[in-house]
């Protein structure tokens, strides 16, 4: 029986997609019998995910978090001059090295380097650090460049979301690392076994979808929706769902409306059946201007079917073009629409292609991503 630490230092919501391969890690440990402890940001939000791992026997711990939105001046002020000062003492105060093996993990590629965390590596037991988000072209401060580089050098291992992350982190870091691991986020739905049937139209209608955090500036919903604003579009038998909730949920339904779109494109918040929403979808979309592996993406391939992605990332990994899917350069509004049209005179070839995609799946998706992560941080 191992005891284990479960850092995460994604602050910048409650939840995300990054935090679902700690957090399926943590539960497999206990399942197994190991002692697991989860150390995370103090979200109200959070608390219902934490309880859950807390039932089976985890031990959670908050950090100090007051303020973090900063939604009046009172927040902004409270977060700056007090919780940073608790944060600090916090972990000047805490016993790290009490543990057999520490995780910790990141929303994005540099949090570790930032304040109060950014000595932490030298108190902890061997640990993992996980990746996943990037940004191309980034330039370091020296001293960030320092941080970072002596914490991938130092960890046992780094676990990055895709290749395309890491290869560009050695650009920027003018460095090489050779302990490090690509490894997608396990599946929020259960894993099929065969091909998922592909859907009859609805109202004589096909169905495109697209599940995603409502963020325009990482996402690109609002070019998705300018390109389906085009005429063409609204004479064909199709209809685009979105789903997901975020900040930009209300800026979106303003341009549907505007654009006069509300027939054919609809908000529909978050969802809790992802696996009901593919299962009845004919195409899925993940065109976007910045991510790294979306496990949305995968989900869809599991699910059998095909699926149009932005040349970003991991996901031209994945989506082949005219097998499993298409390729667009990038998520400008030209490119979707050029991607969209080509996706739309090959409709009849939809269904082969989602069964394609299936195939690419089953042979590359591990069969316990929370294993293989496990096996990682525990081995010798």
């Amino acid at each position: 029986m191992y005891s284990i630490l479960f850092i995460s230092l994604m602050n910048s919501d409650p939840w995300g997609g990054s935090e679902v391969q700690w957090y399926a890690t943590a539960n497999y440990a206990i399942d197994r019998g190991d002692k697991v402890t989860c150390m995370v940001y103090e979200w109200d939000a959070k608390k219902e995910k934490m309880e859950l791992l807390k039932k089976k026997g985890a031990t959670i711990i908050y950090i100090p978090n007051f303020g973090r939105a900063k939604r009046n001046l009172y927040e902004r002020l409270s977060f700056e001059w007090v919780t940073r000062g608790k944060q600090r003492r916090f972990i000047n105060n805490f016993i790290f090295s009490s543990f057999d093996f520490a995780v910790v993990n990141q929303g994005g590629f540099m949090e570790v380097a930032n304040n109060p965390w950014k000595n932490l590596y030298k108190k902890l037991p061997p640990y993992i650090v996980t990746f996943h988000n990037y940004t191309l072209n980034y330039s370091f401060k020296p001293a960030k460049a320092k941080t970072l580089t002596a914490w991938m050098l130092n960890a046992k291992c780094l676990i990055f979301a895709a290749a395309k992350a890491i290869s560009e982190l050695e650009k920027q870091l003018n460095n090489s690392f050779k302990n490090v691991l690509t490894l997608a986020s396990p599946l929020s739905i259960e894993k099929s076994l065969n091909y998922t049937p592909y859907p009859s139209l609805k109202n004589g209608k096909y169905k495109v979808i697209m599940l995603a955090h409502l963020d325009v500036n990482r996402k690109a919903q609002d070019n998705l929706i300018k390109a389906f604003a085009n005429d063409v579009w609204k004479k064909r038998n199709v209809i685009l769902e979105i789903y997901g909730g975020g900040e930009h949920f209300n800026m979106l339904q303003e341009l549907i409306t505007k654009l006069n779109l509300q027939e054919i494109v609809f908000l529909k918040g978050n969802t809790n059946n992802v696996a009901e929403v593919l299962n009845t979808a004919h195409l899925v979309l993940q065109i976007t201007h910045k991510d790294a592996m979306p496990i949305s993406v995968i989900e869809a391939m599991s699910k059998s079917r095909a699926v149009v992605v932005s040349n970003v990332g991991d996901m031209p990994v994945w989506i082949k073009d005219n097998e499993t899917g298409w390729v667009t350069p990038d998520a400008s509004i030209q490119s979707i629409e050029q991607g969209l049209e080509t996706a739309w005179q090959n409709k009849t070839q939809w269904e082969q292609m989602g069964k394609n995609a299936f195939d690419f799946f089953n042979k590359n998706f591990p069969s316990s991503v929370e294993e293989v992560f496990y096996t990682t941080l525990i081995k010798k």
